[in-house]
């Protein structure tokens, strides 16, 4: 099975003699029988006809050239009665419109596919419409289930949106399958994280108990440290009290003492 633009370029190779005759321009299709008929042959060379190759006429169709028997099988379209019609005609798939007897629209169509060995038309490429493809929005269906090809349309029989095949979705599955498993591996590692940082502030709060001074202790010491206060006044020395209660400035504040006398610093 060969998509229909693989054909175009290809090189045309005679067996027999080893001529390089042209490389393929164009493909003339049956819309009554869904074939490929023949190809339209560009010739190598300058001021030279184009010739037609019945598709019947072909050896092979390989990645890189197509191979006929001999040169003479490659002849001009007024020598090929029967495909006169079919080359005036210039049927064309690609970018026809899909749409069911019942009339659904499927879409336009976007490519179509060959196989080799018989010319036959085996499926065609499908997008657009009622196709819900992951990625792309592309589909295949079946040639047996095309009814008629014609310029503007391609009927296709009833039901035939059930028998689309999306050409996308194991690759769809597959983009899905790896988000998830990143969306799951994300996860699990900001879980992680989130334990090692809980570990690890575990470990310094640790390390500030063990750290911290003990209250009782500390009470201790800072009682211990503290000056010991006088339960009676008197007993405080006279030059202690006089040093610390003595305000600044003291030639202009007058200091009150005992009722009826009063005393100024000189």
């Amino acid at each position: 099975m060969k998509a229909s633009r693989k054909f175009l370029s290809l090189p045309v190779i005679t067996v027999r003699e080893g001529q390089h005759l042209g490389s393929v321009k164009g493909l003339i299709l049956d819309a009554s029988s869904k074939t490929l008929a023949a190809l339209l042959i560009d010739p190598k060379g300058f001021f030279k006809d184009q010739k037609i190759i019945p598709y019947h006429k072909i050896v092979s169709v390989g990645d890189d050239a197509l191979t006929i028997d001999k040169g003479s099988q490659a002849g001009k379209a007024t020598n090929l009665p029967d495909l006169l019609d079919l080359i005036k005609d210039k049927m064309e798939i690609i970018g026809a419109k899909v749409v069911t007897e019942t009339g659904k629209n499927l879409g336009i169509v976007d490519e179509y596919y060959i196989d080799t060995q018989t010319g036959v038309i085996t499926s065609i490429e499908i997008s657009g419409g009622r196709i819900e493809g992951l990625l792309n929005g592309k589909a295949m269906l079946n040639a047996e289930h095309v009814l008629t090809i014609g310029h503007d349309v391609i009927v296709a029989e009833k039901g035939s949106e059930e028998r689309l095949i999306t050409s996308d979705k194991g690759f769809g599955d597959t983009v899905k399958h790896i988000l998830h498993s990143t969306s799951k591996i994300a996860g699990e590692t900001s879980q992680n994280i989130g334990n090692y940082i809980k570990k690890d502030r575990g470990k310094d709060i640790a390390l500030s108990v063990e750290e911290a001074p003990d209250s009782e202790s500390s009470a201790e010491a800072t009682t211990e440290e503290a000056p010991a206060i006088p339960a009676d006044p008197s007993e405080i020395p006279a030059d202690a009290v006089a040093e610390d209660s003595t305000p600044e400035n003291s030639a202009d504040h007058p200091i009150h003492t005992s009722p009826g006398s009063m005393s100024f610093h000189a």
